[in-house]
């Protein structure tokens, strides 16, 4: 129930949803096409201009749109100014903004500023690898409505284009073709296809970028680009090997960015310019795995979108799947073997701890009064990747490879719930497997695929043997390895902590997802010494993935005021969704 306020009363209305996280009612229209003018305003951190939403047909009436502390100036059509009306705000979903439409109108043109924006972060020069002022975006799951007003569901796809003023010394990008540099020094960009607004992204800061292919390219800032290129310079190969899986690229273009290290994700698939975080560089190419993802969303989210959060395995379970096709094609089977092992331990952790909290560990279920942020966890990823994978294992690879086939291409440019999901492999596949269990019951269901090797078996025996002295190689060590291996280790003292950094070099490690399980054991056996290291990590690494962890183990071994002036030194320089994160694990008990 949301409340609104008309003259001097207060009244209130149910306000009955097609997306939990949404106003947006489709009966009284569907945006096609979304205009948008901004003004990149680094000094005062927000973007001013207008944002014109073409409607698929004209109509009278109320039209709900989502907005997030936007400073609304003035909204009109064609003929001349339209009344609007702006309702108290929910603190998840946000603000309504009614537009009242008196005259047939399919043209809504709204004049606004953001204000403190949750989709956007502004760095300032010594938050980067420059000289210059940052921001960026994020607008998944619901911080598009921070940027512009919208039907902000994945059920509503538009095409956009958008022209923006940018200090002239700065480069902006955006999840479109690529900018053009207009007359008057106005940047413009397209994008063609409809895209869920979620996926509208903008970057605006120092960058260099390298071809690494005819479609594709990596941006950067120029301290950190040639390390960038080096990294990811296999990603044309990439795509091709994506494409021979599941059929043409449909979004012409490839690019990505490695981002300031106060992006929170691993990486965010906007189509035409994928947003990746530093930690990947790791100077190994170990990582690679995360522009994998990224790049299987270009079929299997992107194209294909699950219709609302409650739904959201639909894009990460397949994307999950898809990426460890993709690693199978280009580096063998055991490499692959290892991802979903090392992903199944991790969701066997996450299970856990979302059980002792009373959280869902369903695929899909109500989030009607959650905050989809604090529903975030690696459950629709990897028991979404074991529900993909039990029925590839119950038709066999062939005959799922045709229903995938078959899968994109009825659903290419569509947003999908998961009841649509169920009605599809019941005409394609029939009766194959059991999905109530899968989609609605708690934790994995028995006989969930199972991935083991000879290699990992060793491990996870050496690991379990770990009090009797057993002790690893690292130089006979992958990193996946080392990670699963990591995984298989009791809770260790401080001594043992010692003995496991001599055994395989996490404290001088230069990969952040090392280091991030190396500072978890330290802060867990209070190890003296590395409070300096943590304080480091966490002031320099934006990563959601990487810092819970830290703040767990500290928060076990009993240490909350710690974490919580690490949480509140950053507080600044972290997503909103990051201290979200952070902070709800202060609360939690020591065996979390």
């Amino acid at each position: 129930e949301m409340r609104f306020v008309t003259g001097v009363q207060t009244c209130a209305l149910p306000i009955l949803r097609i997306d939990p996280h949404s106003y947006a009612d489709l009966d009284q229209g569907t945006t096609r096409h979304v205009e948008l003018e901004w003004v990149v305003d680094m000094e005062a951190r927000r973007l001013t201009g207008v944002a014109t939403l073409t409607l698929h047909a004209a109509g009278t009436g109320p039209l709900d749109l989502d907005s997030s502390d936007l400073h609304i100036e003035s909204v009109e059509d064609d003929v001349g100014p339209v009344q609007w009306t702006s309702d108290v705000s929910d603190d998840i979903v946000g603000t309504r903004l009614r537009v009242h439409r008196e005259r047939p109108t399919d043209t809504l043109r709204i004049r606004y500023h953001t204000g403190d924006a949750s989709g956007l972060m502004w760095l300032e020069a010594a938050q980067t690898s420059g000289t210059t002022p940052f921001v960026l975006s994020q607008c998944q799951p619901i911080q598009a409505r921070s940027l512009a007003p919208l039907q902000d569901t994945p059920r509503a796809r538009m095409t956009y284009s958008a022209t923006l003023t940018v200090p002239p010394s700065l480069t902006a990008v955006m999840s479109a073709a690529p900018g053009v540099v207009q007359a008057d020094g106005r940047v413009r960009f397209e994008m063609p296809q409809p895209i869920p607004p979620y996926l509208l992204a903008l970057a605006v800061g120092e960058l260099d970028s390298r071809d690494l292919g005819p479609r594709t390219r990596v941006f950067a800032e120029p301290a950190v680009i040639e390390a960038a290129a080096w990294e990811f310079a296999d990603v044309e190969r990439m795509l091709e090997t994506a494409e021979e899986l599941f059929g043409p690229y449909a979004w012409e273009r490839f690019d990505f960015i490695v981002l300031p290290a106060s992006f929170p994700l691993g990486g965010m698939e906007n189509p035409r310019m994928t947003f990746l975080t530093p930690t990947l560089v790791a100077g190994d190419r170990s990582l690679v795995g995360v522009l994998a993802h990224e790049l299987a969303h270009s079929w299997t989210g992107n194209l294909v979108t699950n219709a609302d959060n409650e739904h959201f395995w639909l894009n990460e379970g397949w994307t999950v799947y898809a990426e460890r096709r993709i690693l199978e094609a280009l580096y063998g089977t055991e490499r692959a073997t290892q991802a979903a092992a090392l992903g199944r331990q991790h969701l066997d952790g996450v299970i856990a701890s979302r059980h002792a909290a009373g959280d869902s560990t369903a695929l899909t279920y109500s989030q009607t009064g959650l905050h989809p942020d604090d529903e975030f966890s690696q459950v629709p990823y990897e028991k979404g990747f074991l529900l993909v994978t039990a029925l590839e294992q119950a038709v066999g690879r062939d005959a799922f490879d045709a229903f995938i086939a078959s899968y994109i291409q009825t659903f290419r440019f569509q947003s999908i719930d998961t009841q649509t999901f169920v009605d599809f492999v019941a005409d394609k596949l029939g009766p194959v497997l059991d999905l109530d269990p899968w989609l609605h019951g708690q934790g994995v269901p028995e006989g969930a695929p199972v991935f083991t090797s000879e290699r990992l078996v060793q491990l996870h025996d050496l690991a379990g043997r770990w009090n009797e002295g057993a002790r690893p190689a690292s130089d006979e060590m992958s990193v996946t390895e080392k990670l699963y291996y990591l995984s298989c280790l009791p809770v260790l003292g401080a001594d043992d902590v010692e003995a496991l950094d001599e055994a395989l070099g996490l404290r001088l490690s230069k990969n952040a997802e090392l280091r991030s399980v190396w500072l978890s054991c330290a802060a867990r056996a209070h190890l003296a010494g590395e409070d300096d290291a943590i304080r480091d990590f966490v002031g320099t690494v934006g990563r959601t993935k990487l810092l819970v962890p830290i703040v767990r183990s500290l928060v076990a071994a009993e240490r909350r005021p710690f974490a919580s002036a690490l949480i509140d030194a950053n507080q600044e320089r972290l997503h909103g969704s990051t201290v979200r994160s952070l902070t709800r694990w202060l609360g939690t008990a020591s065996s979390a």
